[in-house]
C-alpha cells in the first residue's frame, strides 16, 4: 500500500461514520460516503443513487449516502485499498483494475467477446461471487464484500474516423482497459491505449486516440459525440461491470435484518438497470445523431471470432501461468455451467 494511500486512510479516518454508527446488534445509521470513479451523469452512476435512496427508504432515513464522484475520495486504483481498510464506506470497484489483487473476480469485467448479452454477464458475475470458494477466498483476503452487481452491454467503438471493416481498425489508437481488451485489439491490428475512463474525452480531442471502447450509453454519458462523430455498432461484447463493495468485516458485523435491507435494495436497483439497457441505448443513439454523429454499420461482425481467440481459454492459460491453475480451472466450469443454463 502506497504512501498516497496511507495518507488518504489516515485523513479519512477521522470523518467517518461508518464504524461507529453500529455495532454487531444494532442497524447502521448516519451518512455513507460512497467513493465513486467515475461521473454522476453515467447511468450505472444513477443505479448507485436509486440503490441507496432505496437503503435510506428502507432505514426510514436513518442512514443516508453522500456520493464523492469521479475519484473525489480515490481513483480507480484506489478504491479497493480505501474500502477494504474503512476509509470508503462504500467503494466503486473494478475488479479487472486490480489484476493482482482479484486475479478470478477479474474474469467477468476483463474478457471482451465472451458475453454477448448482458444479463448473462451480471448473471456469470454475481454467481461467481457468490458460490465460488477461490472467488470467496479471494473477496476474503481483499476484505470486501459486494452488495450491488452492475454490468455494462455492448461494448462498441466511437471514432474519428468511419470503421466498416476489419480493415478499418488496422493501425487505429484504441482506449483500452485492464489485460484482455489490449490483447483483443492486438489481434484486431489496431494499436490498445490504456487510459482511466474519465480521459478519454480529451485523448480524443487531443488527437491522442482514434476510438474510444464503450457502451453507447456510456460514451453518451462522457460526451464523446462532441469529440468522436463516427459510431460504429461493431459488438464487442459485454462486461460483468463494476460491484459496490462494502469492508467485509464490516459486513459480517451487521445483522441478518440489515444486510437483507441490503440485499432488497440492490435487487430494485439492478431490476430497474436491467429495463433500460436498451431503452438508454436507443435514446442516446437519438441524441448523438441530432448531435451530427453518423452511424457506421459493421459488416465483418461475424469474423472476428475467426481473427481474435478464446478468452476464456486464454485467460486460464494466463491463470495457469500464475500458479493458479486449479483455481481458474474450477472457475471457468462454473461460468460453463452458468452459460449453458442461460442457452
Amino acid at each position: 500500500m502506497g504512501n498516497t494511500i496511507l495518507t488518504k486512510i489516515a485523513a479519512m479516518a477521522g470523518a467517518m461514520l461508518f464504524g461507529a454508527a453500529a455495532s454487531a446488534e444494532e442497524m447502521p445509521s448516519g451518512t455513507w460516503n460512497v467513493g465513486h470513479f467515475s461521473t454522476e451523469s453515467w447511468s450505472s452512476s444513477k443505479v448507485d443513487v436509486l440503490f441507496m435512496k432505496e437503503v435510506e427508504d428502507r432505514t426510514d432515513g436513518a442512514l443516508k449516502a453522500r456520493f464523492h464522484w469521479a475519484g473525489a475520495m480515490g481513483s480507480g486504483t484506489e478504491l479497493l485499498e480505501l474500502t477494504s481498510a474503512g476509509a470508503v464506506d462504500i467503494g466503486s470497484i473494478v475488479p479487472s483494475y486490480y489484476p493482482g489483487q482479484m486475479p478470478l473476480l477479474s474474469l467477468p469485467s476483463s474478457l471482451p467477446l465472451t458475453w454477448e448479452d448482458p444479463v448473462l454477464a451480471r448473471a456469470v458475475m454475481q454467481g461467481l461471487a457468490r458460490d465460488n470458494e477461490h472467488i470467496l477466498s479471494e473477496l476474503e483476503r481483499n476484505n470486501v464484500w459486494p452488495i450491488l452487481f452492475h454490468v455494462l452491454p455492448a461494448y462498441r467503438l466511437q471514432c474519428t474516423k468511419p470503421v466498416q471493416t476489419l480493415e478499418d481498425l488496422k493501425g487505429l489508437r484504441v482506449r483500452t482497459f485492464g489485460e484482455w481488451p489490449p490483447q483483443m485489439f492486438q489481434e484486431l491490428g489496431a494499436v490498445p491505449v490504456n487510459i482511466a475512463f474519465t480521459e478519454v474525452y480529451e485523448a480524443l480531442q487531443r488527437g491522442s486516440l482514434d476510438c474510444s471502447y464503450l457502451s453507447i450509453e456510456g460514451a453518451g454519458a462522457m460526451k464523446i459525440a462532441e469529440v468522436a462523430k463516427y459510431w460504429s455498432d461493431i459488438n464487442l461484447g459485454s462486461f460483468g461491470g463494476y460491484p459496490l463493495f462494502v469492508a467485509k468485516d464490516r459486513y459480517d458485523s451487521w445483522p441478518e435484518e440489515f444486510r437483507q435491507v441490503l440485499t432488497d435494495a440492490a435487487r430494485v436497483a439492478e431490476d430497474f438497470e436491467r429495463s433500460n439497457y436498451q431503452v438508454l441505448e436507443d435514446q442516446t443513439l437519438e441524441s448523438v445523431q441530432e448531435a451530427g454523429v453518423e452511424l457506421v454499420t459493421f459488416s465483418d461482425q461475424s469474423k472476428l471470432s475467426e481473427v481474435t481467440s478464446n478468452y476464456l481459454s486464454k485467460w486460464v492459460e494466463a491463470m495457469c501461468d500464475r500458479d493458479l491453475c486449479g483455481e481458474a480451472k474450477d472457475v471457468e466450469a462454473d461460468v460453463t455451467e452458468i452459460m449453458e443454463k442461460w442457452q
